[in-house]
């Protein structure tokens, strides 16, 4: 299988098809999930936007044919005129002042610009017009492995179609702290943990299958999808298939284990 199949098949355990509005919440890989994915998209032919309704790290110089920030009128005024671009991302300001140095670490090649994202409504009204695949980035987590939302997050558009939900597998047996949970105090309130004990597949399910938790916000029509993470390429823990049963059973369609960042990224699916 080459990456490229790989990341297909990928694309289809997720339940993605073309001209989807998809958001991705949660914690554990969103940017490196998006990227894949706009990836794959590409390279079959269709076009594909990335944005956000938080904010994300700029992408280098030549990673997306269009990097469009300003204003939606003025983004869709430039693109509508454009004939010429497959990717792009879209983002309404820059914070702060930019900085042109790599993310070496990043899966998805970007520089230590921040970029501010766009009000829910209007990135619906901008995939109204502007027919794409679109993947929103609906969720910030200060690249920790888990999340437990906050009071106005995730910030999903209503528009959406498919909702991926991430939560790494890498933190189960480490502590619930703010080292490892965006959010840990609140996090023990929903999954009935406490703070500094160690991260159980239990402690997961209760925060991903919460109403305030995994399942916040996501529109009544959207498609629900648990996506597990890990850094590891091959062997998956013991309790994995127990813990993707039970998300299968308790609110989710479809349930997918994924290592990111892999050539075959693809570890399993309900």
């Amino acid at each position: 299988m080459t990456r490229q199949q790989a990341t297909n098949a990928l694309a289809e355990a997720l339940g993605l098809r073309a001209g989807m509005c998809v958001a991705v919440v949660g914690a554990g890989g969103k940017t490196t999930l998006c990227w894949r994915l706009t990836q794959a998209l590409a390279a079959a032919g269709e076009r594909v936007i990335f944005t956000t309704t938080t904010r994300i790290w700029q992408p280098a110089e030549g990673t997306f044919d269009r990097l469009c920030i300003g204003p939606p009128d003025d983004i869709l005024r430039r693109l509508c005129a454009a004939t010429d671009w497959r990717t792009a991302c879209l983002a309404q300001d820059i914070q702060g002042q930019p900085d042109a140095a790599p993310i070496r670490e990043a899966a998805m090649p970007c520089v230590r610009t921040k970029l501010l994202g766009f009000p829910t409504e209007a990135i619906a009204n901008l995939k109204a017009v502007l027919k794409a695949t679109w993947l929103v980035e609906a969720d910030g987590a200060r690249g920790l492995l888990v999340k437990a939302p906050g009071l106005h997050e995730p910030a999903i558009p209503p528009c959406a179609d498919l909702v991926c939900v991430l939560a790494s597998l890498d933190a189960v047996g480490r502590p619930l702290d703010d080292q490892t949970v965006h959010r840990a105090a609140r996090a023990t309130q929903l999954a009935g943990a406490r703070l500094a004990h160690p991260i159980t597949p239990t402690m997961l399910i209760n925060l991903l299958v919460h109403p305030e938790g995994g399942l916040k916000g996501i529109p009544a029509a959207a498609h629900r999808v648990a996506v597990l993470t890990q850094r590891a390429a091959d062997a998956c823990p013991v309790w994995a298939g127990a813990l993707m049963a039970a998300l299968h059973r308790s609110g989710f369609e479809r349930v997918v284990l994924l290592s990111p960042r892999a050539a075959h990224p693809l570890l399993g699916a309900r």
